[in-house]
């Protein structure tokens, strides 16, 4: 949503007497979020068809719980990855907003605040690196 809303607004928007959208620095912004948009939904459709095909052989208590360890990792890497760039996707929609994207009557104001939570929810980020590095760090001793 925060995609649609910043390019929304850069359409409409006008700054000597044409669009911002045609500005060179906003299509690279523009540009750059839809592309961690689909890193983050190519990771996540890559990983839940490996967890899809895990359990195919049936979604019993013990082979649920096979499939979520051995995707634990991909799951910090995808809520690391995923959150980071929700965030990052929504300060650059903000940001092309100027100062009236923190506009409480904007829908905007309330996607760039609830981002912010999503880096501390389910584990913070720096906790999540933790995981990820501690497993593979494991087979080296570590």
């Amino acid at each position: 949503m925060a995609i649609q809303e910043a390019a929304r607004y850069a359409a409409e928007r006008q700054q000597f007497g044409k669009p911002i959208a045609s500005f060179g620095a906003i299509r690279q912004k523009l540009g750059e979020m839809v592309a961690r948009q689909y890193a983050v939904e190519a990771m996540l459709y890559r990983t839940t068809g490996l967890v899809d095909g895990m359990l195919q052989g049936g979604h019993g208590p013990e082979r649920i719980l096979a499939t979520l360890e051995e995707f634990a990792i991909e799951a910090s890497i995808l809520k690391v990855w995923g959150s980071e760039a929700l965030s990052q996707v929504a300060d650059e929609a903000l940001q092309i907003h100027g100062g009236m994207g923190l506009m409480s009557d904007l829908p905007l104001e309330r996607i760039w605040r609830d981002a912010r939570i999503e880096r501390i929810w389910d584990g913070t980020s720096e906790v999540q690196r933790h995981i990820i590095s501690r497993a593979l760090l494991r087979p080296l001793g570590g």
